[in-house]
C-alpha cells in the first residue's frame, strides 16, 4: 500500500513537471510570436536579431526585475524611453504574463 502511494505520488508530481515545462514553452513561443506582432524588435534586439535603439532584451533582463518589466508594459501613463514605448493595453493579462515571463523569467 504504501509503496503504491509513493508511485503514485511520483507519477503525479513528475507529470506535473512535464505539464510545467510545457506551459513555459507556450509562454516562449507566445512572447516571441507578441514581440514580432506589437513591433518590440523595431526598437529591442533578442538574441543578436532587432534594433538598436533600446536596450536589447538581455541588458533588460540584467537590469530589471519582474515588477519593472511588468510596469513598463501595463502603465501607460508613466512611460519609460521618454514616452517612446508604444501603448500596451490592449494585450491581455495572459499576454502581458507571456512578455513578462519571457522578458525577466522567474527566479528558480
Amino acid at each position: 500500500m504504501a509503496r503504491t502511494l509513493l508511485t503514485v505520488g511520483i507519477t503525479s508530481l513528475l507529470g506535473l513537471a512535464v505539464l510545467n515545462t510545457s506551459s513555459v514553452a507556450m509562454d516562449d513561443a507566445e512572447a516571441r510570436k507578441l514581440m514580432n506582432s506589437q513591433g518590440c524588435k523595431a526598437c529591442h534586439s533578442l538574441e543578436g536579431d532587432g534594433g538598436k535603439s533600446a536596450p536589447s532584451f538581455e541588458e533588460v533582463r540584467a537590469k530589471r526585475s519582474r515588477t519593472e518589466v511588468r510596469w513598463q508594459l501595463v502603465n501607460q501613463e508613466h512611460r519609460h524611453g521618454n514616452g517612446k514605448i508604444p501603448d500596451f493595453s490592449h494585450l491581455s493579462d495572459e499576454e502581458i504574463d507571456a512578455l513578462v515571463n519571457f522578458i525577466q523569467p522567474e527566479p528558480e
